[in-house]
Parts: C-alpha cells; sequence; structure tokens
C-alpha cells in the first residue's frame, strides 16, 4: 500500500495532514510545531560507512519538517537502536554527529531512548517555535519557484553506489509563501504541492541536477521547496507557479502523473525499474 493510502487508513477524518510539514499546535497562545520521522537503511537508504555523516544527516532530514514549516528548532528526542554489527567507535561517531548538528541547528536533545539490535532505527522528535506562518497551500497570485540547493544527488549515490551525500541544514526562507522539504524526492514534493493546489500550474525550468531522472526517484536530499513574490539570492530560481491554471511541467514538457512510491514495490530493483518507466514515458510523450 502507498504512504499516504496507509496514513488516510489511519486518519480517515483528518484532512489537513498533508498541508505542512509539521503539525502546527498551539500552546498558551504560542504555536508550536512538532514534526516525528523514522529511519532505516532498507527504506532510506542511507549508507553505513561513514557514521559522522549520518548522524548529521539524521539530524538535518528531522528537522527540515520544521524549517519548512516557519519553525525554529528547539527541543529534541530520539529513539537510537545500534546495529549489533558495529562496533564502539562506530556508534561513537555516529552520536556525534548528531551532536554536533544539534549544537549548529541550536537546538537542545532533552532525551529520548537507546537500545540495540540486529538492524539499525532511527526515530527523531522535534519541537519548535513557530516564527513565520508557512504552509504547503500556496497564496492566490503568482508566485515564484525556489529550491535551497542541488537535486537528484542522493539518487545518483544509490544508482552508482556511492555513499549518502552531507545533507545540508537548511533554515526557515524568510520569504517563504508556501514552502515544502523533498524528503521522498523532488518530483514528489512537486507532485504534493500539486495535488493541494490543483488550480495552479507549476512550471519547473532547468532545476539543478546532473540528469533530470534523478528528479523522479524517491530519495530525498531534504531541500526546501519554496515560493516567493520576491526576488530572493539565497536560493535557485527554478520556476513559477500561476493561479487559474493547471498542470505541472518540467522544462516546458507536461508530467503526466506522480513518481513511483517506493513503498508500492517488494524490491528496489522493482522500483528503480519503475522510475526508469516513467521517464522514459516523459520523454516519449513530449517529443
Amino acid at each position: 500500500m502507498k504512504e499516504y493510502e496507509i496514513i488516510s487508513k489511519l486518519f480517515p477524518n483528518t484532512k489537513d495532514l498533508f498541508l505542512s510539514d509539521a503539525q502546527i499546535v498551539e500552546i498558551n497562545g504560542q504555536k508550536w510545531g512538532i514534526t516525528c520521522d523514522e529511519f532505516s537503511f532498507e527504506e532510506d537508504l542511507f549508507t553505513q560507512n561513514q557514521p559522522y555523516t549520518l548522524g548529521q544527516n539524521l539530524v538535518s532530514a528531522t528537522l527540515s519538517d520544521l524549517y519548512a514549516t516557519g519553525c525554529k528548532p528547539i527541543f529534541y528526542e530520539h529513539a537510537l537502536v545500534f546495529p549489533k554489527d558495529k562496533n564502539n567507535e562506530w556508534c561513537e561517531q555516529l552520536a556525534l554527529g548528531i551532536k554536533d548538528t544539534l549544537n549548529k541547528a541550536n537546538c537542545t536533545l532533552i532525551g529520548g531512548d537507546t537500545g540495540q539490535s540486529r538492524k539499525f532505527r532511527y526515530t527523531g522528535i522535534a519541537l519548535g517555535m513557530q516564527i513565520k506562518n508557512i504552509s504547503r497551500i500556496f497564496p492566490d497570485k503568482e508566485q515564484n519557484l525556489y529550491i535551497t540547493g542541488h537535486l537528484g544527488d542522493a539518487n545518483e549515490a544509490i544508482i552508482k553506489r556511492r555513499p549518502t551525500p552531507l545533507f545540508e541544514l537548511r533554515e526557515i526562507p524568510e520569504n517563504a509563501l508556501a514552502c515544502i522539504d523533498t524528503s521522498g524526492g523532488f518530483m514528489d514534493a512537486i507532485w504534493l504541492l500539486h495535488g493541494i493546489n490543483p488550480n495552479f500550474k507549476i512550471e519547473i525550468e532547468n532545476p539543478p541536477c546532473k540528469d533530470i531522472g534523478y528528479l523522479f526517484a524517491g530519495a530525498g536530499e531534504y531541500e526546501l521547496l519554496y515560493t516567493s513574490d520576491k526576488e530572493d539570492e539565497k536560493a535557485i530560481k527554478i520556476g513559477k507557479v500561476i493561479p487559474n491554471q493547471t498542470g505541472v511541467f518540467l522544462n516546458g514538457k507536461d508530467v503526466k502523473s506522480a513518481p513511483p512510491d517506493p513503498r508500492a514495490y517488494r524490491s528496489i530493483i522493482s522500483y528503480i525499474l519503475a522510475v526508469k518507466r516513467q521517464v522514459k514515458g516523459f520523454y516519449e510523450h513530449n517529443r
């Protein structure tokens, strides 16, 4: 079953679960964002041979949801299950990567749980005070589309069997009108925005990526994808969104369907083949 179908089954009466990357709650008149993410080698395909980078990436990936909703990270908890086949140095480097990145984000680890098992698992929980009201909903006007960094690196690493790249720790885009992170890959984020804002045309032009095919695959690089009605030198302009129109267009070509959901496939090979079929169909349809 696909991820969003599972979520809809668990919360059938909740329509706003997909409207922002973190859930917003009000406590004593102040809005707070809360997010929870679990990671495993099997699902997220993070490589294991650079534990310090892995620790950095786990924190950056968790905090990304807060930044995308205009929240400043303040408190952090995690459940960390160390794999039994790793030595003490590996575990220490992983913990150091987590610690250093939390310090960089000025976010305090207040507790959690640690354990040991045959397989690695990590759950990050972050809370932050909302200082800018941002969701995935486009305001009713034309806006520029921005991305905070290069795209496709994580997917390229998987295809070419390279180490998972370092995910940069991003900050709240101060000029953002709507925002989402690319935790499920670039085109997955675009399609989520399209589903929430069906009366907008999303035009993507020359995204910073070595190969367009990498945009359709599901490994996230945790960049922030956002709209703004102002020029922003801190990010890369990659297009615009236009009200009272519809569709998703990449370099002037129509993207007809959502990217394959990796959870709907029994193996990574079958999933990669599905991505390749979609990319091939995209080119063939738009000849």
